[in-house]
């Protein structure tokens, strides 16, 4: 029997090179890429995996992805393609596009893939695939913020309190004034049907939307009205639809509501994004390309359309 001076030389000099040796050629065979690490809810990123493992001389079972996981959603499965070398196949690879809408940093979960050889002596493999960091946030935070002196403690001026007075009774006087004229305007103005909706929300919404075919994309001042006039179209109908006041809220409270309103989740990805497009537009002065507008209005029609048939479809 060996002592163990010699146990431990023949661990290292012949055991741990063959482990090294089967992790790095286990990580050879798989390799699992994303297109971003870091999103903010309910932005999509894609996950592919990768096996070079020739399908024709073994049998692989692929991992299926569920639409739902702990921290993901997956919204759509890309067909399991083929890889060749040297136009020889040698290997699969798929795509997934996922999106989150849980803020936080998570790890997205290693995924098995189980590989059987042919022939009169078949051998069985396990592989697993990297486990992916994603961070996902409300919104990016800014850096930019440079910190400043502390300035000198100033004596206080000493104003009189009678232009407090003078101008506090000054204010209130002009809001009599206004508050009067405008309850007499209110009284002369006959409420005509101009005012009030006599369509349905949802002929209402397809009015406005189709209306708006009258703009060009591509003049920059006409999509900037594109994309104001399509946030208000869809929280307005939203507001009459569900009988609830949308017009003040932001696009995360918006995306939350639609969430526990069961909206399925390619519906919620494109309300995100065209909500999200909208808000660049009117407060970050983005400007959005044709395509880019174009995708808007497409995305709030179907969200209307899928909202306005959950609700006109007889529950079981």
């Amino acid at each position: 029997m060996m002592d163990n001076r010699n146990m431990r030389k023949f661990l290292l000099t012949a055991v741990l090179p063959c482990c090294f040796f089967a992790i790095a050629h286990a990580q050879s065979l798989v390799k699992t890429q994303v297109s971003r690490s870091a999103i903010l809810i309910g932005d999509q990123f894609t996950l592919t995996i990768e096996a070079a493992i020739n399908p024709g001389a073994n049998t692989i079972s692929w991992p299926v992805l569920p639409e739902s996981m702990a921290h993901f959603e997956v919204v759509n499965t890309g067909k399991l393609d083929s890889l060749y070398t040297n136009k020889q196949l040698s290997g699969l690879a798929q795509t997934f596009t996922i999106t989150s809408f849980d803020s936080g940093k998570w790890s997205f979960p290693s995924l098995v893939i189980k590989v059987q050889t042919r022939g009169p002596a078949p051998t069985a493999s396990t592989y697993f695939t990297d486990t992916v960091p994603i961070t996902v946030s409300f919104s990016t935070s800014d850096t930019t913020n440079v910190l400043k002196d502390i300035k000198p403690i100033r004596e206080a001026e000493r104003i009189s309190n009678v232009w407090y007075w003078v101008g506090g009774g000054l204010l209130l006087a002009a809001l009599t004034a206004l508050v009067t004229w405008y309850l007499r305007r209110k009284k002369k103005m006959p409420v005509t049907d101009t005012q009030r909706s006599r369509l349905s929300p949802y002929d209402e919404a397809l009015k406005e939307l189709e209306a708006l075919k009258a703009y060009q994309l591509a003049v920059p001042a006409d999509a900037v009205v594109v994309h104001h006039k399509l946030a208000e179209i869809l929280k307005r109908f939203l507001t009459r639809s569900q009988a609830a006041n949308f017009m003040n809220k932001t696009t995360g409270d918006i995306l939350i509501l639609l969430r526990d309103q069961s909206l399925n989740t390619g519906m919620l990805a494109k309300a995100a994004s065209c909500l999200r497009c909208s808000d660049a537009v009117k407060f970050a002065k983005y400007q959005p390309g044709v395509i880019e507008s174009e995708n808007s209005l497409l995305a709030a029609r179907e969200v209307i359309n899928v909202i306005q048939l959950e609700m006109t479809t007889p529950k079981k």
